[in-house]
């Protein structure tokens, strides 16, 4: 199986070449990963929040502005890069313009913080931050969907779907203050009865910018029975 799995990709690849996740450029045959035009990208660097896990100027610092202000229930947040250029755009093009091969790249990359964490062997599932169905219609996809997968598949754990829900749609977020966000989504999610053994769980997102989506998750999860709650995600924005 694994070697027909290894021939149906080199075949794919051939006849559909891989792009570079951030430029877009046709990669060479066989290549993985991003192109070589791109040596330095924003990477999260140490010193980083001991919650949210975004960069700080000051390393006497244990939290970010941000978390010190507002309620964090969850253990940590892992974020890959900082959400600027060039890996913002070509976040946003996962979303937005149908870019789904670009999450292999940047879920190898997430499973990797989480199994250098050393996180891996304590989860009991992965959950996507879930979208509504209206959403979900129109764009095709939920791309926290599609990168849980990536990272389940990486550190050979469990995916879950049809438990964290979320049942109605929301006010875009950007017109909201932070404490209307967290509330907005709050009461949009849903979360069905859980397997009593799902204390530890990874909550898998693509970009957390106020942390109020993440943080309402959260919450969800932990009235229904959740002990821990991390987080994965790509980008992280730069904040306070």
């Amino acid at each position: 199986m694994q070697i027909q799995n290894k021939w149906n990709r080199a075949m794919i690849d051939l006849v559909f070449p891989r792009r570079c996740p951030i430029c877009d450029e046709v990669m060479p045959y066989g290549a993985k990963g991003i192109c070589g035009k791109h040596e330095l990208l924003p990477y999260v660097t140490e010193p980083t929040c001991m919650k949210c896990g975004k960069s700080l100027d000051d390393e006497e610092l244990e939290y970010c502005a941000d978390c010190r202000t507002h309620i964090r229930s969850f253990e940590r947040a892992y974020p890959v890069f900082r959400y600027v250029e060039p890996v913002a755009s070509s976040v946003l093009a996962i979303k937005y313009h149908n870019k789904r091969e670009y999450v292999e790249y940047y879920g190898s990359l997430v499973a990797e913080r989480i199994r250098k964490a050393g996180l891996a062997e304590r989860l009991q599932i992965i959950l996507p931050v879930p979208v509504h169905r209206s959403k979900l219609r129109k764009r095709g996809y939920n791309q926290a969907e599609l990168l849980a997968d990536v990272v389940g598949r990486r550190l050979d754990i469990p995916v879950d779907n049809g438990h964290l829900l979320r049942v109605s749609d929301t006010t875009p977020q950007k017109e909201l203050s932070p404490l209307e966000r967290a509330n907005n989504i709050k009461q949009a999610l849903e979360v069905r009865t859980l397997p009593a053994e799902w204390k530890t769980v990874l909550l898998i997102d693509d970009i957390y910018t106020t942390g109020a989506t993440v943080q309402a998750c959260t919450e969800a999860l932990q009235e229904a029975g959740v002990e821990q709650v991390y987080v994965g995600v790509i980008c992280i924005g730069e904040g306070r």
